[in-house]
């Protein structure tokens, strides 16, 4: 299976087809479809950025062009999207379909199932890059760098991920745009080195932008061998795909949203999603979760309490936890897109300064990502209500016009702020239970009480 974040159109007038593939609905959770019977049907689709259409399946049976004129439709206004052509019954259509260049990205004669469309996106839409040819950049190394912080992405020391070589140029941030470049692409990676850095107070390494998606795709493929491995503990499986997330993050944060980096997102929730429920299924608490894992990247770990709580909730469908994972990860990007240096620890000490861009974080998020396109307004409306609660005497931050994915939402980004960062006691685990989730819906104090293995608080 591949990262694959949006969805899918079919436009097919063969309705008994359609029914087919309907019906598939284990294939429809990872790779998901709109279907359409119709060309007018399918324009009303295309034109909503919100559903995100990656690419699209054009039946000849559609009109009497045989998909040719609702082709150049489509390219008009989606030259991005690649298009498909699907026939049913090849030995019917005009032969020129399939012999002349008309557009069309693949063919696809006579399918039968889901699994034939599946097959054409993992095609099309698999990393294609490569391992080899790695070569170092033109910076010298071990001495002063006078380089662009935002050119750079973090990555904690404690979890970059070893090999024989480095396959990337990697530098240490020494101050505002002050760098020194400690490995070359191609050099040998020792954790004496890595060690010597910890002792020295380094906390992160930094990888170049033009880099970092490959460093998101080593992760990837790292947390994916990991999470399939049946003799390794659910905590190191976790750090694993957290380290994952983490990464996808920082990116996120430090240079924008992307498509691609939704597809990672998308496979680190798919991932997150799994450990989730095994973890349900061996009766592994949140508050076990909580002892065993190390403070992580805010967002990323926000992300993962987020499904934790959905699935105790009941939202157990792999696309709702994924909606909710998705909201979570980006709930605080207007914050780091106002203040790219803010950090989680100064919520309790914030100048005024910082206090305005606090106040201003949830909306401009929402903002941002109607902008970007593609994501369901749901999401939208979490991000830039996730402080709002719906019971509590601050009636600034209290409403009733809130939905649940925002309280799982508002939940999780708590457990982190007010739980995780302050290292775990009885006293502060009950002072929490008794007063910050009694503000939230009863459904969600629930919830958290269950995974905390707490009765209901007096």
């Amino acid at each position: 299976m591949i990262n694959f974040y949006g969805n899918a159109l079919v436009i097919d007038n063969d309705l008994k087809f359609l029914e087919v593939l309907k019906g598939e609905q284990k294939l429809l959770e990872n790779y998901p479809c709109f279907f359409s019977k119709n060309f007018k049907e399918a324009s009303i689709i295309l034109k909503q950025s919100k559903h995100n259409i990656r690419i699209i399946f054009l039946s000849s049976g559609i009109s009497p062009s045989k998909g040719l004129e609702e082709l150049k439709e489509i390219k008009k206004d989606h030259q991005e999207i690649p298009i498909c052509f699907v026939s049913h019954k090849p030995e019917r259509d005009p032969k020129e379909l399939f012999e002349t260049d008309q557009g069309f990205v693949k063919i696809l004669k006579k399918p039968k199932s889901y699994s034939d469309f599946v097959g054409i996106i993992e095609e099309l839409f698999k990393p294609k890059e490569s391992w080899t040819g790695i070569e170092a950049s033109k910076e010298q190394k071990d001495v002063e760098l006078n380089l662009s912080d935002e050119a750079y992405i973090p990555t904690l020391l404690s979890d970059f991920i070893f090999t024989p070589k480095s396959f990337f140029n990697v530098f240490i941030r020494l101050g505002p745009a002050k760098f020194i470049k400690v490995l070359n692409s191609g050099d040998a990676l020792q954790k004496d080195l890595i060690d010597n850095y910890a002792k020295k107070g380094i906390t992160h390494l930094h990888i170049p932008i033009e880099e970092h998606s490959k460093y998101l795709r080593f992760c990837d493929e790292t947390s994916k061998r990991i999470v399939a491995r049946e003799d390794i503990s659910n905590a190191k499986k976790v750090a694993s795909v957290l380290n994952l997330g983490s990464n996808i993050a920082q990116s996120l944060i430090r240079s924008g949203i992307s498509q691609e980096k939704l597809d990672f997102a998308s496979d680190f929730l798919n991932q997150s999603v799994f450990l989730i429920k095994s973890m349900k299924m061996k009766n592994e608490s949140l508050k076990r979760f909580i002892d065993t894992i190390e403070t992580k990247e805010h967002t990323a770990t926000v992300s993962f309490l987020a499904g934790m709580i959905a699935n105790e909730v009941g939202i157990e469908s792999l696309k709702s936890v994924k909606l909710v994972g998705t909201a979570a990860l980006l709930h605080d990007i207007g914050l780091y897109d106002l203040d790219p240096d803010f950090k989680e620890e100064d919520l309790e000490s914030l100048s005024e300064d910082k206090k305005i861009i606090f106040d201003k974080h949830q909306k401009h998020g929402g903002e941002l990502l109607r902008k970007a396109g593609g994501f369901e307004e749901v999401i939208c409306q979490a991000v830039e209500t996730h402080h709002m609660r719906r019971r509590g005497g601050d009636q600034s931050k209290r409403t009733n016009n809130i939905n649940i994915l925002t309280e799982v939402i508002g939940a999780a980004d708590e457990i982190y702020n007010l739980v995780i960062t302050k290292q775990l006691s009885e006293n502060k685990l009950h002072y929490y239970t008794v007063t910050n989730l009694k503000n939230f819906s009863p459904q969600i104090e629930r919830a958290v009480l269950k995974l905390l293995e707490k009765k209901k608080a007096t």
